[in-house]
Order: C-alpha cells, then structure tokens, then sequence
C-alpha cells in the first residue's frame, strides 16, 4: 500500500487542475459550443471524406498536429484567416454567408445622406 502511495505520490502534481475552469469558460461561451464544434465537425467530416489525416492537414498548414487536435476538439476560437485556410486546404466551404443583393447604386447614396444629417 505504501508503494502505490508513493507512485501515485510521484505522478501527480501539486498544481490544482484547470478543467473547471475550462468547462465554465465553454459554458460561459456558446460561440465556442456552436460555432467551434460544428467547424470541428465540417473538419473532420472533410478529413474522412478525403482519406486524410489530421496529421496531414497540420503538413499542409504548416502548422503543428496538436494544433490540428485542438481544432478539431473545437476548442480553438478561430480567426477568419484560420478557416479561410482550412477551407482552401481541405477543398470545401466551412462557413457560408447568406445570399444577398447588391443594393442600388442610389440608395446607396441616400442611406449615406441620412447617417451624415
């Protein structure tokens, strides 16, 4: 008993954890639930799709695999460059925008005369 105690005594760190902290922050962020999560699982659906490994994907992003691993855990809060090149590496669109219409040139100039009155 006094054995186990010890190992067990060596591996373990005085430092406390920070999981709760980690789980509060996602809690407190849905962005990261939502946004993240479904990124991460447009990601590795790509990644199946195509016979690639993560491992792969970091090459050719030039970016380290743990990075990659965290991505796909949707845990990263990614920046627009970032899916930008996820998308082009991998070949399909992770984010879409809503359709819109190009407003005419005239109104345009009219919504711009009211903000300045």
């Amino acid at each position: 008993m006094a054995t186990l105690k010890r190992k067990l005594q060596a591996i373990t760190s005085d430092a406390p954890s920070a999981w709760r902290e980690k789980a509060n922050f996602r809690n407190n962020n849905p962005w990261l639930r939502e946004y993240s999560a479904k990124i991460a699982r447009a990601i590795l659906s790509a990644l199946a799709d195509k016979g690639l490994s993560q491992v792969k994907l970091a090459e050719a992003l030039n970016i380290s695999p743990q990075q990659i691993s965290k991505i796909v855990k949707g845990q990263e809060n990614l920046t627009l460059e970032t899916i930008y090149k996820l998308s082009k590496a991998l070949k399909v669109e992770l984010i879409s925008f809503p359709g819109y219409q190009n407003m005419p040139a005239d109104k345009a100039a009219a919504m711009k005369v009211k903000k300045r009155g």
